[in-house]
């Protein structure tokens, strides 16, 4: 795999000194297009973009959620970031991870995790059974990593390929036992399906699965300010979130469609 290279944020703080042309607009500000699966975990770029904290830095915000339609968004130039763990390309397409690595965003402590139809209490349970999820995301990582605690295989359940969304969906309409899945697909599913449960989380595996922001190589090599101003608009948003959390709160719940409670209760199974 092609080594993750991850830049300290401070450093970029000497980008005053690069004469680089800037990723522009006509109107002369940078544009930066930053690509993400639904995952509360990026909601601060939300909340960055709605204050301002990015400046005169045109930000946009979209969500992609197949780890192939996000490769091939940096690669076309559709997108110059991405949020996402660093090795989900090279478990789910056997490629290297594209684009480089520059800030550590968020760490999940149970923001990832396995729900079970009544009747199932652990991930022993599982064996035999089926279990939806999408390979390669961060949640198929927990999976296989709590089965070999167990002394057991994928091949040992009967697993079944489903992106994620629509394994919820599977999950909460009865077609398969168990679901692999992330907020706030999971605490969805558990309300939709009377007597489930997460039967496993990431709380489970504690430094395990954490994201990144990438940057294209184009950005990372030939526009570090824009980097820069990206970290700082992230940075000025948790420190927004310290100092009003109601409003902070009340703003990233809207993008993400739930309510301001369950964006607070998301926060509790993750660190940013």
């Amino acid at each position: 795999m092609k080594k993750i290279h991850l830049f300290v944020v401070t450093l970029l703080l000497t980008t005053g000194l690069l004469s680089c042309q800037s990723n522009q607009t006509k109107s002369g500000s940078a544009k930066v297009t930053i690509g993400m699966v639904t995952f509360p975990g990026y909601a601060p770029l939300y909340l960055a973009k709605e204050k301002g904290f990015f400046g005169d830095m045109q930000v946009n915000l979209v969500r992609i959620e197949a780890v192939g339609d996000l490769r091939a968004a940096l690669s076309s130039g559709k997108i110059d970031m991405y949020a996402s763990t660093y090795d989900i390309f090279q478990a789910s397409q056997g490629a290297d991870v594209p684009g480089t690595g520059f800030m550590l965003i968020d760490e999940s402590h149970g923001a990832d995790g396995i729900v079970g139809a009544p009747g199932f209490n652990s991930i022993a349970d599982l064996k035999g059974k089926k279990l939806a999820g999408e390979p390669g995301l961060p949640p198929y990582f927990l999976l296989q990593y709590l089965l070999n605690k167990e002394h057991l295989a994928l091949g040992d359940i009967n697993f079944k390929n489903i992106a994620t969304q629509d394994a919820g969906a599977a999950f909460t309409s009865g077609n398969v036992d168990a679901a692999a899945i992330y907020e706030p697909f999971l605490s969805n599913a558990v309300k939709a399906r009377k007597g489930s449960k997460i039967i496993a989380s990431s709380a489970m595996a504690p430094n395990i699965l954490a994201d990144l922001l990438f940057a294209s190589d184009n950005l990372s090599k030939n526009h570090p300010e824009e980097l820069k101003g990206i970290a700082e608009g992230w940075f000025k948003a948790l420190d927004y979130i310290k100092a009003n959390p109601d409003d902070a709160y009340a703003i990233m719940s809207k993008s993400f469609n739930v309510s301001k409670k369950d964006m607070i209760d998301f926060k509790s199974v993750m660190t940013w």
